[in-house]
């Protein structure tokens, strides 16, 4: 007889070519009682059968016995033990998959669970956006004689003055019609890209990480009670317990770990099986925000005129300091008396975290163990 137990597979186990006492014993495997087993005559030398019901409607259950029996009960209970999904909820429904009628009760003693799925702590950092600002202009700012999507096309300086700050300017003004090579000069504005920021920099934090955690137990173990049967089996020392198909399991039980089964109980390991709330400290460690920004950046508008003023035929381009940036003018050869740079902006980039590692474990709690020593074999679907 051999048993394999795993925490990553089910237990299974080679039964005995011949078990009489075994929850389904080969019919060949009982001995044979004599050809009248109230005949008189019958032999005194039959094979003694072992403890059998005398009036019994259940099964004979035999009482723990050895000498690590003494902490043991003297009667089983009925214990399901599989896959979660598919257990009955509670005892009842147990009763009624054994096929009992309503006056037979069923009480229940445990609901233990087995095969922790504990995965590490799901962890999450997060990091304000950074800060900065943007105070710089276009390095250049030109006025062309052809469109955007012209190359090589010849250009004029639209630029402000020495130290421009961007308010209004009629610097490098250019009048309506103006010609360049016999084209209008003012067929598209060009802007270089805006510098970067003037200065930003990443809130140096250090903050609890957020996490998510889940816990599930593969298989449950409900364990029910019920009164004895009235009848009586041959011997003192057997009880005459209700009994039910397999899954169902005829066990005795005893809170805690104990590695060693009652002497008439222990072919087969024991069973383990603990509360449903774990010793738990999963956790993650701490997140920490600083270093340099990714994707930040600077954006303004560039604003040009026909006047000199800044205040007719206003015309606004989005500059950026991401790229480059042309527009076509209209009507061509219009004048472009004065221009301003304004609503210079900073865009926050993100600020990368480190930290958020997950830490601790999930396990079984062996001070909310219960043990279980079963009569019937393990034997389950592959």
């Amino acid at each position: 007889m051999s048993v394999v137990v795993a925490c990553t597979a089910a237990p299974s186990i080679n039964r005995d070519t011949c078990d009489p006492e075994a929850l389904f014993p080969d019919p060949e495997c009982v001995p044979d009682a004599g050809t009248d087993a109230g005949d008189a005559d019958a032999s005194d030398d039959a094979v003694n059968p072992g403890p059998q019901a005398i009036e019994c409607p259940g099964r004979c259950v035999p009482e723990p016995s050895s000498e690590s029996a003494g902490d043991w009960p003297r009667t089983t209970m009925l214990l399901w033990y599989g896959p979660r999904e598919l257990a009955p909820a509670n005892c009842d429904e147990a009763r009624k998959l054994g096929g009992y009628s309503d006056d037979v009760e069923l009480f229940e003693k445990y609901r233990r669970f087995a095969y922790l799925d504990a995965p590490p702590a799901a962890c999450e950092c997060s990091c304000p956006a950074s800060e900065g600002s943007c105070t710089k202009l276009p390095e250049t700012i030109e006025v062309r004689a052809g469109t955007c999507a012209e190359d090589g096309a010849s250009a004029l300086p639209f630029g402000g003055p020495v130290g421009w700050d961007g308010s209004c300017t009629s610097t490098n003004a250019l009048p309506a019609g103006a010609d360049c090579g016999g084209e209008p000069c003012a067929q598209s504005v060009y802007a270089s890209p805006l510098p970067g920021p003037t200065s930003e920099a990443c809130p140096a934090i250090t903050k609890p990480a957020a996490f998510t955690k889940t816990t599930d137990w593969r298989w449950i173990g409900l364990a029910c009670e019920a009164k004895e049967r009235e009848g009586r089996c041959e011997t003192a020392t057997h009880r005459c317990m209700y009994d039910m198909p397999y899954p169902f399991l005829q066990c005795v039980a005893l809170k805690g770990i104990h590695d060693k089964c009652p002497g008439n109980y222990d072919r087969y390991d024991p069973i383990y099986l603990y509360g449903e709330v774990p010793i738990d400290t999963r956790g993650c460690t701490t997140c920490e925000c600083g270093g340099s920004p990714v994707g930040s950046g600077c954006i303004g508008n560039l604003r040009f005129y026909s006047d000199g003023a800044c205040t007719t035929g206003a015309n606004t381009v989005d500059v950026a300091s991401f790229d480059e940036q042309c527009t076509n003018v209209f009507p061509p050869g219009r004048a472009l008396g004065s221009k301003a740079i304004t609503d210079l902006a900073y865009i926050p980039g993100l600020c990368l975290a480190t930290g958020g590692e997950p830490t601790g474990a999930a396990s079984e709690d062996p001070a909310d163990a219960v043990t279980f020593c079963c009569l019937a074999p393990f034997e389950f679907a592959e």
